[in-house]
């Protein structure tokens, strides 16, 4: 797997802990005072971001603020975040995940699950 795609896979990842752990929901669990998971999983978010080339992460950024989230798995052909079929000829690569994709629909980066 692409190095930068793995970075891009587990910042996407801490995001969407971050968002959780910003939610009403989450905060009613009563946590005590001296943890605060949000401020870790920050600190650990600003360490894998600075792992990214500026422009790969500055479109990552541009990403998640249009659609809530930069990268996104495509499963069984489809992009996840718009929900298109892919074309064939990206489909039937050999080398998925060898290099960064993105949906030719919706521009997001995409990785390829099992």
């Amino acid at each position: 797997m692409d190095p930068i795609l793995e970075i891009l896979i587990a910042l996407g990842d801490i995001d969407a802990m971050i968002r959780d752990a910003e939610s009403p929901e989450y905060k009613e669990l009563g946590l005590t005072e001296d943890e605060d998971p949000i401020e870790k999983l920050k600190k650990l978010r600003e360490e894998c971001a600075s792992k990214l080339p500026p422009n790969i992460l500055k479109r990552y950024e541009k990403l998640k603020k249009k659609y809530g989230r930069g990268i996104a798995p495509v499963v069984g052909g489809i992009c996840t975040n718009c929900f298109i079929h892919l074309p064939t000829s990206l489909v039937t690569r050999p080398d998925k995940n060898k290099k960064l994709e993105t949906c030719p629909n919706c521009g997001i980066y995409v990785y390829w699950t099992k």
